[in-house]
């Protein structure tokens, strides 16, 4: 069998037909993804929150999910834990830990209602675990208007195997909105996420081993979707990022491993930057990395890479050595004439080795601008010197816009601004496209005939169970702007 390395060499030179095949199980993946068993055979047995102390319009659902999950799921051999349609509010937050054969439909909205730090809703030690709206309209609406920086996130998966997140809405966090900490063999697709147009709104953080990240629309002023040390093996593919902060690999500081990580197809409309490497310092590597067809419309940076991103404590070690980094088929016009829109920043320490620009077409709006390199080896633009270990001052060259140049295409919903820090963010649809041009590559659950016995059991319990219209607001008392905090007891 090739090593990863060879592969990675195969892949960035091959045609494009063969670069851009959707497989769940290619390279850099390196074996199956999500669960081992299917929706269908985990609703054996439903867990209905109607039947664990719940009720549609809820103050507080979260102990009817805990109980639903103690007295149902785990003590069942395979099972699904239920939240019908509906609002509920959540005043009590849940760990949901070592969970075999489950899944959680949650085709509700759940709405924040507690000043309570930490997560809503925490998955760990799950292994063959699915989260998903049948329906694609179940929601977290986080509420953050009222507590910005200073209250829960909404989703935590730590440490899982084996599992996948999807069709689900998470809207206005107080902070982030999805983490995902280590684990492995994991799928995130057909999300949509809706922060406010603030730093610490973060759409998904992720670590780990042998992640699927694919068809997710991210509104921010933050990471989009954002890859976190120690990570290996990522394929990251038709992401939006609308009017978000863009994506990134970082921040990066001691102890840094990150390698065999695909970036494809990624579309950033009015983004903070397109992609950003970003660390201060520190040690560790980042290593074969491909980010391919990327394209931007109104970002105030390009490609931007800065191994002394003053926004970061600076770490203890000489610098993060990045090696084999290939950026492929890239195409915007940034807006700000006094930044580059390409930057390659490189620690003196540990001077960036291969990196690699093809067909990268980074222009500024004013016709002319410049690209900058630091302590960078590699080829593709002017600044990067073509090899050598040692490092070197920052060197400029110019770009000039070309004749004729005409922006990206667009996707319908291209978002003007971002959504304000003082007002309530409404509950979005879950898109159907994530990249101009192509579909996307899982239907969305609505879509797709099933006859799930969680719908029957909704249907038939003897519990109050009507279906109520959701709305992006709860019926329980909420909170005044900044009463939101508590203990945080993750990283990121």
């Amino acid at each position: 069998m090739p090593s990863l390395a060879r592969l990675f060499v195969a892949i960035i030179t091959a045609t494009s037909t063969v670069v851009v095949a959707t497989a769940p199980a290619q390279w850099p993946l390196t074996g199956a993804v999500g669960p081992t068993t299917s929706t269908a055979a985990k609703r054996a047995v439903i867990c209905n929150v109607l039947d664990y102390g719940g009720s549609i319009g809820s103050a507080d659902i979260g102990p009817a999910i805990l109980s639903a999950y103690t007295n149902c799921v785990q003590k069942a051999s395979t099972a699904t834990l239920y939240v019908p349609p509906g609002s509920y509010d959540m005043q009590t937050w849940v760990t949901l830990d070592d969970g075999n054969n489950w899944a959680f439909q949650m085709d509700g909205v759940i709405t924040r209602t507690s000043t309570t730090g930490g997560h809503m809703i925490i998955v760990e030690n799950a292994n063959n675990f699915e989260m998903f709206s049948s329906t694609s309209a179940g929601a977290i609406q986080g509420a953050g208007y009222q507590c910005r920086n200073a209250g829960p996130r909404l989703l935590r998966i730590v440490t899982s195997t084996n599992w996948s997140v999807h069709d689900l809405i998470f809207v206005d966090s107080p902070e982030f909105h999805v983490i995902v900490q280590a684990g492995t063999n994991g799928e995130l697709y057909n999300l949509a996420i809706r922060g406010t147009n603030l730093g610490g709104s973060d759409g998904i953080d992720i670590s780990g081993a042998n992640h699927w990240v694919h068809d997710i629309e991210v509104t921010n002023r933050d990471e989009c979707v954002t890859v976190k040390s120690p990570a290996s093996n990522f394929l990251i593919e038709r992401l939006w990022c609308n009017q978000s902060g863009g994506s990134a690999i970082g921040s990066l500081s001691d102890g840094t491993a990150v390698e065999n990580i695909i970036y494809r197809n990624v579309y950033t409309n009015g983004g903070n930057q397109m992609m950003m490497i970003k660390s201060n310092l520190g040690s560790g590597y980042v290593q074969n990395v491909l980010f391919q067809n990327f394209i931007g419309r109104g970002s105030a940076y390009g490609l931007d890479v800065d191994s002394y991103w003053s926004s970061q404590t600076p770490g203890t070690g000489a610098g993060v050595q990045l090696t084999n980094i290939t950026f492929q088929n890239w195409d915007a016009e940034i807006v700000s004439d006094t930044r580059a829109p390409v930057q390659v920043i490189c620690s003196d320490g540990a001077p960036c080795q291969k990196m690699t620009m093809t067909n990268v077409n980074m222009y500024v709006q004013s016709g002319t601008g410049v690209v900058k390199c630091r302590s960078a080896y590699g080829t593709g633009v002017a600044c990067l010197k073509a090899s050598g270990t040692t490092s070197y001052a920052a060197v400029t060259s110019t770009i000039t816009l070309p004749a004729g140049y005409t922006n990206p295409p667009t996707l319908a919903g291209d978002l003007a601004s971002g959504f304000a820090t003082n007002s309530p963010i409404p509950i979005p649809t879950i898109p159907s496209t994530y990249y101009p041009g192509l579909a996307q590559i899982s239907p969305l659950a609505k879509n797709i005939a099933t006859t799930g016995a969680a719908t029957t059991t909704a249907a038939t319990t003897t519990k109050t169970t009507t279906t109520t219209t959701s709305t992006s607001t709860g019926t329980g008392t909420v909170p005044e702007y900044g009463q939101c905090g508590g203990c945080k007891s993750y990283r990121f």
